[in-house]
């Protein structure tokens, strides 16, 4: 009879090994596990909040006569803050509602304060870590203080209308955040003044240029 020989060692190894193959199995198993459900929680639609602050590049009001046809116009120098709600579809573009505290300085001197509320519309391209996106926004804003101004009373108020770019990073499936370049108008109410010879139509406008940087808390 022959008696079967066994190699310890052999079988030592063959067990470290299926074990080394089964645990390296199961850690990518897990990692690509943890991969869809990052990805599939990124595409998920839901609300966010956030904050929202700019510095102008560049930037101008305007005032321009209607009877004259004369146009005016001056430096300025922007600043703002915005607390931001929205919600995100299945696709990732965005519907964000905004509430803005907008300061003004003027190269020749004085300053401003605009707060308002504005609609954007974000159109986001991608669902991973880096999601370029355009988009266009609406506002309602109110010139802070003018009143004094007028024989109403009433402060200076006026629509927005702001085209943007940027890119969101998606940090966590609850985080991101977003850097993005805006270009803004703020056209206000007319302004119909008696010079004295004649009643005189004023259009003032505030457009500048904006570095954007913000972050939000996805739901």
């Amino acid at each position: 009879m022959i008696k079967p020989t066994y190699n310890l060692s052999a079988y030592k190894f063959s067990a470290f090994l299926l074990f080394t193959l089964s645990a390296n199995c199961y850690a990518e198993t897990q990692l690509d596990l943890d991969l869809a459900e990052n990805s599939n929680s990124s595409s998920n639609s839901g609300f966010y909040l956030g904050l929202d602050l700019a510095a102008s590049l560049s930037g101008e009001i305007t005032a321009k006569n209607d009877n004259s046809g004369n146009d005016e116009s001056a430096d300025i120098d922007v600043s703002s803050t915005a607390i931001f709600v929205g919600y995100r579809t299945e696709s990732n573009n965005r519907v964000q509602l905004s509430r803005s505290v907008i300061s003004v300085d003027y190269d020749l001197g004085g300053s401003d304060d605009i707060t308002g509320i504005e609609l954007d519309f974000h159109y986001v391209y991608g669902q991973g870590l880096v999601q370029p996106y355009v988009g266009f926004g609406f506002g309602y804003y109110t010139l802070e203080d003018s009143a004094d101004a007028f024989e109403d009373d009433n402060d200076l108020n006026g629509i927005s209308f702001q085209l943007l770019g940027g890119v969101k990073f998606n940090l966590h499936q609850h985080f991101e955040l977003d850097a993005s370049f805006h270009v803004k108008s703020i056209a206000w109410e007319e302004l119909v003044y008696d010079d004295g010879f004649d009643i005189e139509t004023v259009q003032l406008a505030h457009n500048y240029n904006s570095l954007n940087f913000g972050a939000a808390y996805k739901f």
